[in-house]
Order: structure tokens, then sequence, then C-alpha cells
């Protein structure tokens, strides 16, 4: 598996964590930890097509 794909399956992971939860507060943090998945998942992916 590819890095960037695995950092996509964690953020999916976070998201289905987070409409699971009731607590607001876990499920802010839930959804920032799958967004910064997602960011870096995406720079990973840039830097293995730029060359």
């Amino acid at each position: 598996m590819l890095y960037d794909d695995y950092l996509r399956d964690e953020a999916a992971k976070y998201r289905k964590l987070a409409e699971l939860t009731e607590d607001e507060a876990i499920k802010k943090e839930l959804l920032e930890l799958a967004a910064v998945c997602e960011e870096v998942a995406n720079a990973v992916e840039d830097e293995m097509t730029a060359g």
C-alpha cells in the first residue's frame, strides 16, 4: 500500500468515528486529524508525481 493511500484510509476512519461520537470536542478533533491526513496524503502524492 502506498503511503498516500494509507493516509486517506486513516482519514476515512477518523471521519467515520466522528460520525459516531456525540461529544463535539472529540468530533472536532477527529475531523481535524482527518484533514491533516488528507493534507499530508496530497503532499505525498504531489512529491511522487513531481518526479
